[in-house]
């Protein structure tokens, strides 16, 4: 079996908790890992990019010069492409980047990420998460876990308010629920902590 460090809840190490081979020892994929992380980017963009075409620019009705005796090229509009106030050939225009992997692409690329976060040493586990909602008490945990100044993400089956509260103004520190995380969340991370019964809710969603 596969093990990590065990904290308890002050912060300080009282051990190590064996973990899932199935989950946390399989060898990664990473193209699928490059996939996961490829979904989820594509789906935080906007897509709000535009640029005015022919329909959108006003005026124009009248020829900028005369068609003949110039010697230059004829101009019909003048807010053509070419001129200057023209419209943007071929531009920018409004879309939907969003895609969705397969349901069972997605959960092999979850479980990559797990086995990855383990096998790059970020994976730690703590009893539980206590806090009356200071950010002081959040902050002085993290340093006994020497972890503080790092990209830390928390991981619960459900975060209390308390805990949101504590950790909302923490550099770094991202809260989640363990059904919501993904992989890129993990391969971002420098440290990722899991409590008791969130490392039970991975093991139960994996178990489905």
């Amino acid at each position: 079996m596969l093990s990590v460090n065990l904290f308890d809840d002050k912060g300080k190490k009282s051990g190590s908790l064996e973990v899932p081979e199935d989950i946390f020892g399989t060898r990664p994929n990473q193209h699928l890992l490059y996939l996961a992380v490829r979904e989820y980017l594509d789906n935080q963009r906007q897509g709000t990019a535009a640029s005015q075409n022919a329909a959108d620019v006003r005026g124009g009705g009248k020829k900028p010069f005369k068609q003949k005796g110039t010697g230059r090229a004829r101009q019909g509009s003048t807010r053509s492409s070419i001129m200057v106030g023209g419209y943007a050939a071929h531009g920018p225009e409004p879309r939907d980047h969003s895609w969705e992997l397969p349901k069972k692409s997605r959960q092999a690329a979850l479980r990559s990420a797990w086995s990855d976060g383990f096998k790059s040493g970020k994976l730690g586990v703590i009893e539980s998460l206590k806090t009356t909602g200071k950010t002081k008490e959040m902050v002085e945990l993290f340093k006994t876990m020497e972890m503080g100044g790092q990209k830390v993400l928390l991981l619960d089956q459900v975060h209390s308010p308390e805990v949101r509260k504590s950790g909302r103004n923490i550099p770094g520190l991202i809260l989640k629920p363990v059904r919501e995380v993904n992989p890129y969340d993990i391969i971002k991370a420098d440290k990722v902590i899991l409590t008791r019964k969130g490392l039970e809710a991975v093991k139960e969603a994996f178990a489905k």
